[in-house]
């Protein structure tokens, strides 16, 4: 089966021993998560998604959508973050992304785009 795997790995400048740490399993196992050679199971989803900060949804090929679903894909915590995000002007939303970005990079060690 087709995934994203390895392509949202490298997005975060991930290697597969590092996803792997973060999954509680091996580079190997990774390995063959990302080329198909292992079911991509929801519960393999689950944790990989969690290791590259994701939704589970997103590791799986990108087809058409609208915003409907877009939403439906997300927690409650990120719909809520959205709602609240939408609620500023364009000004109050390049100030909030310049402040959140620094505290993002130091909470996950990871640098956001």
């Amino acid at each position: 089966m087709k995934n994203r795997i390895s392509e949202i790995r490298k997005a975060r400048g991930l290697t597969l021993v590092e996803v792997a740490k973060r999954a509680n399993t091996s580079n190997q196992q990774i390995s063959h998560l990302e080329r198909g050679r292992r079911k991509l199971s929801y519960e393999w989803m689950e944790r990989l998604a969690t290791a590259l900060s994701c939704h589970p949804l997103d590791l799986l090929p990108d087809r058409p959508t609208d915003v409907r679903s877009t939403m439906s894909r997300l927690s409650p915590k990120e719909q809520g973050l959205l709602e609240l995000f939408r609620t500023l002007d364009a000004q109050e939303q390049d100030t909030l992304l310049l402040a959140i970005r620094p505290m993002v990079a130091f909470v996950t060690g990871v640098n956001p785009a």
